[in-house]
């Protein structure tokens, strides 16, 4: 699956799940029909180079980054133009760095599904105050 569509369109799991199984057998050699053995674990095969794997990125966890770096983008960019598009089209919260969540009919396509993963990277994301002036004490959180 091509790196862009990845970072526009949520992979379904199962789809995740297939082309690890693909990118398992080839690495092994293992075809549909026949049986090896698998001297390391997929998760050995999968962690960084220098703590001894392969460094090859898990397929679901590689669109939720790359989703996850459209809501980033979203926070830092200032004037682009997609980012003024879905400003019209969804609104914003606070002081222009997070749109509000698109609802019901207004939110289909593309944008509601990155949407989606937006949760998990709020949760993990700290904001430096800096100056102050674009912070609302008792409003942010």
């Amino acid at each position: 699956m091509p790196t862009y569509q990845m970072s526009i369109f949520r992979m379904p799991k199962i789809v995740a799940r297939r082309l690890e199984k693909v990118q398992r057998d080839f690495l092994w050699g293992g075809g549909n029909m026949e049986g090896k053995i698998h001297l390391v674990k997929w998760e050995v095969v999968c962690t960084n180079k220098e703590k001894g794997g392969l460094g090859l990125r898990k397929l679901a966890m590689l669109n939720k980054a790359l989703l996850d770096k459209w809501i980033w983008r979203y926070a830092c960019d200032k004037d682009n133009l997609w980012k003024q598009v879905i400003k019209v089209k969804y609104g914003q919260e606070g002081h222009g760095w997070r749109p509000k969540k698109a609802n019901g009919a207004v939110g289909v396509g593309v944008w509601k599904e990155i949407w989606k993963e937006s949760d998990w990277c709020w949760d993990n994301m700290i904001f430096r105050v800096g100056k102050g002036n674009k912070i609302r004490f008792w409003t942010d959180v």
